[in-house]
């Protein structure tokens, strides 16, 4: 009997991701029911982006526990625990996002250096002159556009995620890692590309902090991560951000480090995505521009590549399970596109567990009252039980006389 060993997937999701925990938490509790002959729940590979990274990371670790306890903080004090904004707030009661407008904000971010003062009689002056008002204000908006000019090359985000670097800084540990190999995925700005790197590439822990950071930033809304060092090679990355906005589910990225294992070992893939490709009709008719944003990024234009990467997986995975079932001795390969050849390396079939929400019913990714996280986590819970009810776990083989 072959090796048996198990592969994590987790998608990115933002506060969505309270399903996965929920999910994690029930596997955690029914592992004897995937692998009967193993002890507590380990994977040897674990891939995320985005949320699935934080997630990843922390079951990389063994700290259930202490994820349990992070997601238990954001409920209780909700947004501000990961982030701080001059610019979004949350209603705290259904997490709705609303643009926060103020004259205060707006005055540190972009005319910091702008006074509005007037002595009493020049105020008087425009008072009683129009002519000397219509002057004053077109000077005062002269000096308004040129100050917002120079200020704004320097507004990269709409909110401050430090609240979330300092807690990461806190319990990640590179060195802590034994046994596992963990990948959370990134893209460039400077270049583009997507990269999908290991715990142990990471120059230092720093480095590794900075890597799990920049796999949750959200582009605009986070500032980007500067710059992460290798010990793998010299050059560094630059101007990190989500990966999600090139792979929102890493399967291809676990795929990939299994085909380099060079045990012949049989693996079982756990997917874990926040969401199932369904788009529920929501009427956006006054919506604000946060709303508009989320809505046509992050639930309709990501829902296809989640549609796409999963049924793909599953529809592979389906025909050579039938080809298995009727004895066919065929093997096959993926077709590069970029290449256009062959693949060298044949399509294997996997066992997997799909753990995916119902229907869209987890709201949008940002928000985060605490009613809406517990209804995430349970929403997981529940829709782990029904996957672990159709999953056939390897039975090994019985021992000849």
């Amino acid at each position: 009997m072959k090796k048996q060993k198990y592969a994590l997937v987790l998608s990115g999701g933002g506060f969505k991701g309270a399903f996965q925990l929920g999910a994690l938490n029930h596997l955690q509790q029914q592992w004897k029911r995937i692998n009967p002959n193993g002890g507590p729940m380990r994977f040897d590979i674990i891939s995320g982006v985005s949320v699935g990274a934080l997630n990843g990371v922390m079951v990389a670790m063994d700290k259930m526990e202490e994820l349990n306890e992070l997601w238990g903080q954001v409920a209780l004090n909700g947004v501000s625990e990961i982030y701080t904004s001059d610019f979004i707030e949350t209603d705290p009661s259904t997490g709705e996002l609303r643009p926060k407008l103020d004259a205060k904000s707006l005055q540190k971010q972009f005319f910091p250096n702008l006074e509005f003062k007037l002595g009493f009689f020049k105020g008087l002056g425009l008072l009683l002159s129009k002519k000397k008002r219509k002057a004053y204000f077109r000077q005062l908006m002269e000096a308004i556009a040129q100050e917002a000019g120079e200020q704004l090359p320097n507004f990269k985000a709409l909110a401050d995620n430090s609240p979330l670097r300092e807690k990461l800084s806190k319990l990640l540990d590179q060195k802590a890692i034994v046994g596992s190999e963990f990948l959370c995925g990134y893209v460039s700005l400077d270049d583009g590309r997507y990269s999908a790197v290991t715990h142990s590439d990471f120059n230092s822990n720093e480095d590794f902090v900075n890597g799990v950071l920049a796999s949750t930033v959200v582009p605009m809304v986070w500032e980007p991560v500067q710059e992460i060092r290798y010990n793998t090679h010299s050059t560094p990355s630059r101007n990190l951000v989500d990966g999600g906005i090139r792979n929102i589910s890493p399967l291809g990225d676990v795929i990939s480090r299994i085909n380099q294992d060079p045990e012949d070992a049989e693996y079982t893939i756990v997917i874990i995505n926040c969401a199932n490709g369904g788009i529920t009709e929501k009427s956006h008719t006054g919506a604000n521009l946060l709303q508009i944003g989320l809505r046509s990024l992050q639930e309709i234009t990501l829902s296809e590549i989640f549609t796409n990467d999963t049924a793909h997986f599953m529809q592979l995975n389906s025909i050579l399970e039938q080809l298995e079932e009727q004895g066919a001795e065929v093997e096959l390969r993926k077709h590069s596109h970029a290449r256009g050849q062959l693949s060298e390396t044949p399509l294997k079939k996997f066992r997997s567990i799909l753990i995916e929400p119902q229907d869209d019913e987890l709201g949008d990714f940002l928000e985060a009252s605490e009613a809406l996280l517990a209804q995430r986590q349970q929403h997981g819970e529940d829709q782990a039980r029904k996957a672990l009810e159709n999953f056939q776990p390897k039975q090994p083989e019985k021992l000849r006389a």
